[in-house]
């Protein structure tokens, strides 16, 4: 995760991860393939509903934080190598927990992304890893949040 060994994470440590803009075609065409109700894709649907307008499906805004995410990872990584340092194995993801969506998003919405760590520990069953456990979370323009969950990724100790 971002180049770093268990032992170089700290408890508090904040990753920014960029932003993603959300539109009516990237939501329509995300909402048609993975999400596929009338308030996710239709606008005449939407305007009935709770929202009163297209909003974007909840899994969207997590689909975008884990692009933000690996985007960051790889560039990270990358720059780390360039300057020298051994870059840990990245392991896999043991999942995610306590999901929520806030505030609904719609188009035209640009939602920065982030990630706190709070947690660390060494793993007894498998030496040599670690698990770092994250909170992911997505705010709007003025600062509402509108997706967190949390997170837990494998490290290299």
């Amino acid at each position: 995760m971002i180049g770093l060994y268990l032992r170089e994470f700290e408890i508090g440590q904040v990753t920014e991860l960029g932003t993603y803009t959300f539109t009516a075609e990237n939501i329509r065409a995300y909402s048609t393939a993975f999400a596929p109700v009338g308030f996710h894709m239709n606008a005449g649907e939407a305007a009935k509903g709770l929202f009163g307008k297209t909003a974007a499906a909840g899994f969207h805004t997590c689909s975008a934080w884990m692009s933000c995410y690996v985007a960051t990872n790889t560039s990270e990584r990358a720059r780390l190598a360039a300057a020298g340092k051994r870059l840990p194995e990245i392991g896999p993801s043991p999942g995610i927990a306590k999901v929520r969506w806030p505030r609904p998003v719609h188009a035209g919405d640009v939602i920065s992304y982030r990630t706190t760590v709070v947690a660390k520990r060494e793993l007894a069953s498998r030496p040599g890893w670690g698990i770092v456990t994250f909170l992911a979370e997505g705010h709007n323009a003025a600062g509402e949040e509108v997706m967190r969950f949390e997170g837990k990724v494998l490290v290299a100790a």
